[in-house]
């Protein structure tokens, strides 16, 4: 097959104007594209925007020079104008619009536009890098759309299935707040008790030299502070420690913990996770704690974790929280001791715990089933978009 470049697929488009305040129209800056993102999910409006932009069509890609790194690359799905960071490329005659927008997706030319990027502070890249990038691409149309027809498909099972999480993640929420906060009194001031009631000790891990992966049989682990999340402990984000700073490891990782994020982001700040099986050899950070609820209390540890869960809760945490750093946050143990709670019997903790157990098994079915569609879906690009699966074989990978 001929050799075959970026700019035998795409041209670019250097419309700029500056935006009109009285004529709003739709504008789309880095900040609208996520990062790997498939599609853009909300565009802004050009009604607070001044200075020059640049003009798009509905069907052109739109691809991040700033930081390719973070891989910003999309398909307009509206007419209107775009911030002078963004490059916007069009689909030449010939060229299916939707597999041209696959290939400038394609990790074949991020890796390229990265390693050839322009800048060490504000590494860009350019045009004249993209349009040199050696890609794959059938030189028949029809070849093409059946190419961008499969990885549609998997785009939208992806996002189907996106959808549906955040929907029962909502419906979560909800539930916590009928069960939880509603009769738990969670940060409300009239609530006859504080979380130190509840508490029988918090301690801190400490900072260790780790290396950047996780450890292997045999070797130590120091969590990271991404090991908490969305009420989910995920003991795989750790790194291994050095042998020589193993011996100044403390706070194992043990059943019944709640792990909680002391100092994070602004949005992150009092993250947290329950603990329900021991993890030998892995320990924490000083940026997390390890919260120890009273035996004797006739409360279960899991539900104090779901009740830090609650948009009560983070509230009140977001607003204890500390700094002089706008990105950094911190919260003192006086502080979250502070949270006004109600102690419900311990009948009703086992049965709000039953109704969350049954919704989050929901939640991580989906999670399961995205995390399968994400593995295709990158199998199927890496195939499809550099040739290794022969054209005629790309609907029996559809199938």
């Amino acid at each position: 097959m001929p050799r075959t470049v970026v700019s035998d697929l795409v041209e670019p488009i250097t419309d700029k104007q500056v935006a009109d305040q009285a004529k709003p129209e739709a504008y789309i800056g880095l900040e609208h594209i996520p990062e790997r993102a498939i599609r853009i999910e909300k565009a802004g409006d050009t009604e607070v925007i001044r200075g020059m932009c640049v003009r798009f069509s509905k069907g052109d890609i739109l691809f991040g020079k700033l930081r390719p790194n973070l891989r910003k690359s999309v398909l307009a799905p509206v007419d209107g104008l775009g911030s002078t960071e963004i490059i916007v490329l069009r689909p030449k005659l010939g060229i299916d619009p939707s597999f041209a927008g696959h290939v400038l997706r394609s990790e074949t030319v991020f890796f390229e536009a990265e390693r050839m990027t322009e800048g060490t502070r504000m590494p860009r890249t350019s045009w004249k890098t993209l349009s040199e990038i050696e890609v794959f691409a059938p030189s028949d149309q029809r070849a093409q759309k059946l190419i961008a027809d499969v990885l549609d498909a998997i785009d939208d099972a992806v996002l189907e299935t996106d959808a549906l999480i955040e929907k029962h993640e909502a419906i979560r929420l909800g539930l916590l707040d009928d069960l939880i906060s509603g009769p738990g009194q969670i940060a409300n001031l009239n609530a006859p008790d504080t979380l130190a009631s509840l508490v029988a000790a918090i301690s801190s891990g400490c900072s260790v030299n780790a290396d950047d992966r996780p450890p292997a049989a045999g070797e130590f682990g120091v969590l990271k502070t991404s090991a908490v999340g969305g009420g989910r402990f995920r003991p795989l984000e750790s790194k291994a420690v050095w042998p020589r700073e193993e011996s100044r490891l403390k706070c194992p990782v043990e059943a019944g913990l709640i792990l909680f994020s002391r100092m994070n982001t602004p949005q992150l700040v009092g993250e947290n996770a329950f603990v329900d099986e021991d993890h030998p050899g892995l320990f924490l950070p000083d940026r997390l704690w390890a919260i120890r609820v009273k035996e004797d209390e006739g409360v279960l540890p899991e539900w104090v974790a779901t009740i830090l869960q609650t948009r009560q809760a983070r509230a009140f945490i977001t607003g204890e929280a500390t700094g002089t750093s706008g990105s950094m946050k911190n919260i003192a143990r006086t502080s979250l001791l502070r949270l006004p709670v109600r102690k419900l019997p311990h009948a009703d903790q086992v049965d709000a715990m039953k109704a969350v157990h049954a919704l989050q098994a929901k939640i991580d079915a989906l999670m399961s089933e995205r995390g399968k569609l994400a593995a295709l879906r990158l199998g199927l690009r890496d195939d499809l978009l550099t040739g290794r699966k022969p054209v005629v074989a790309i609907r029996e990978a559809a199938e």
